[in-house]
């Protein structure tokens, strides 16, 4: 999952690498993306104890990665890793061919939010309401912002009843099973804590 994108500016020559953003893996492990301008080449390092190690790399062009390329280890990762380290990386490169730039660090969650969770690549976070039976999930993107995807129905954290928000009324009920029960326990902990 995304944490953290920086992109630094730096005007020179076409051998001076450029940072352009940095994220976070669901495992934890932090990866940098750094380019050359005019290269077609972005080359993807890992961050292992302080020392970045180069684990890979894209070839693009027009802001569009063409192939991607992974060293061993990285190469015997799972497809569905794979596909998101490549999602972040085309991201990185299409904003860095489009002149965009990412803010350094994201905002911090609200100070509402009681806790977080991640699950298959996400990030979810639970706030509470007006209502002291209501709770809302939500999905975090890269921003920390919050999208909204579920209204939650809890009795001192015991939640009874999950009711999605439209767009999200197609979520495989096993999912909604996850969410439920990583948001109870949440709840349940903040109710203990009197933070609801």
């Amino acid at each position: 999952m995304a944490r953290t994108a920086t992109q630094e500016t730096r005007q020179g020559s076409v051998n001076e690498f450029e940072n352009l953003g940095e994220w976070q893996t669901s495992t934890g492990n932090i990866l940098r993306l750094k380019a050359r301008r005019k290269t077609g080449y972005a080359s993807v390092w890992l961050d292992y104890n302080g020392h970045p190690i180069k684990i890979g790399h894209a070839i693009h062009a027009g802001g569009v990665v063409r192939e991607m390329r992974w060293e061993a280890p990285s190469n015997e990762q799972t497809p569905a890793w794979k596909v998101q380290q490549r999602s972040h990386i085309a991201s990185l490169i299409a904003d860095w061919h489009a002149g965009n730039t990412r803010p350094v660090q994201p905002a911090p969650l609200p100070t509402s939010v009681l806790g977080v969770f991640d699950l298959d690549g996400f990030r979810f976070a639970v706030e509470p309401t007006l209502a002291a039976e209501h709770a809302v999930l939500s999905v975090v993107n890269t921003e920390n912002a919050l999208m909204p995807v579920a209204d939650l129905l809890h009795d001192n954290g015991r939640i009874c009843g999950l009711v999605t928000r439209p767009g999200w009324k197609g979520t495989p009920d096993e999912r909604r099973r996850h969410w439920r029960s990583e948001a109870e326990h949440i709840l349940t902990l903040a109710a203990q804590q009197g933070r609801l």
